[in-house]
């Protein structure tokens, strides 16, 4: 009788074993996604600076044309659809290549008439890390129904304010004594007004390295930033940097006109030579005032 040879078993995984296997992928999934989350942050914080940095060259070679940097203004003490408005990124447009989309535009012409152009999406213009559509509706003094072009970046207006708990007149140099920092700023491009303001490199005394030029925002907290209109791109100091974060209501004074970004720790700022700062939201109020101004005579150590 032939005898039967017993199978030899097939050696494999018991439930334990793969329990533990899949414990340890969770693991070590676990400990790389800071990691893999941080170097994404890395590389958009990297994008969104190469951007300032192009916007602040555009503005150099504007200064280099004109002889003075490109301003905000609009024509008119009321802001709305049928008056004209001029934003200082509207100035730069041939300087990073859109050329074409400068030559659309009616400069002496009511807004609505430069509807189109003004719901242009620019990608320049967007901070990588902020979920920024790129075209809205509801945004500031036109109607409701109107999509505009977004912006992340804005002009440094300087440091003085006149509203709310933030009221700060202007200590020295220009417009000393003014609480409307907005219009009247003593920062590199104030919003824009009936009175346009020009600003050179000669007039920016307390150094170049010293003084923003652009800082960030974050589009869902405000309505003030569509890049065409003069009164949405450009904020003030004088609100700490992130205080708009810490808002319950949106478009609340503060956000709508202070600097604010999605980056962890700060924000980012070009200064007028050029180069690109992250600056912390822990920074001290005094030295945020002084890199604000360009004549305000302050003395700015490490920041």
């Amino acid at each position: 009788m032939i005898g039967r040879h017993a199978k030899a078993a097939r050696p494999g995984f018991t439930l334990i074993e793969l329990l533990v296997v899949i414990a340890v992928i969770a693991i070590l999934i676990a400990l790389m996604l800071p990691a893999v989350q941080a170097a994404r942050e890395a590389a958009r914080r990297l994008q969104c600076k190469n951007r300032l940095k192009q916007l602040c060259l555009a503005m150099h070679n504007y200064h280099d044309v004109h002889r003075t940097f490109s301003m905000n203004t609009s024509f008119n003490a009321s802001l709305g659809p049928e008056y004209p408005t001029r934003s200082w990124i509207q100035g730069i447009l041939p300087f990073v290549d859109q050329t074409p989309l400068y030559n659309q535009i009616e400069h002496a012409a009511p807004l609505q008439e430069n509807r189109e152009v003004a719901g242009h999406v620019l990608t320049l213009l967007h901070c990588p890390s902020d979920s920024n559509p790129g075209r809205l509706g509801n945004r500031a003094d036109v109607p409701s129904d109107w999509e505009m072009g977004l912006t992340n970046y804005k002009s440094c207006a300087g440091d003085n304010w006149g509203w709310g708990i933030f009221q700060r007149a202007s200590q020295s140099g220009r417009f000393e004594g003014e609480t409307d920092g907005m219009a009247r700023g003593n920062g590199l491009i104030c919003a824009g007004r009936a009175w346009p303001v020009t600003t050179r490199f000669g007039d920016v005394r307390d150094g170049t390295s010293n003084t923003f030029a652009l800082g960030e925002t974050v589009i869902e907290m405000t309505r003030w930033s569509w890049w065409f209109h003069s009164n949405s791109v450009a904020a003030t100091c004088a609100i700490p940097l992130n205080y708009g974060l810490l808002l319950e209501n949106e478009h609340d004074w503060e956000q709508n006109n202070g600097f604010m970004s999605r980056h962890p720790g700060g924000g980012q700022f070009a200064m007028v030579d050029g180069s690109v700062r992250m600056i912390s939201g822990a920074i001290d109020l005094e030295t945020y005032f002084a890199l604000a101004t360009i004549r305000g005579n302050e003395i700015v150590n490490s920041f």
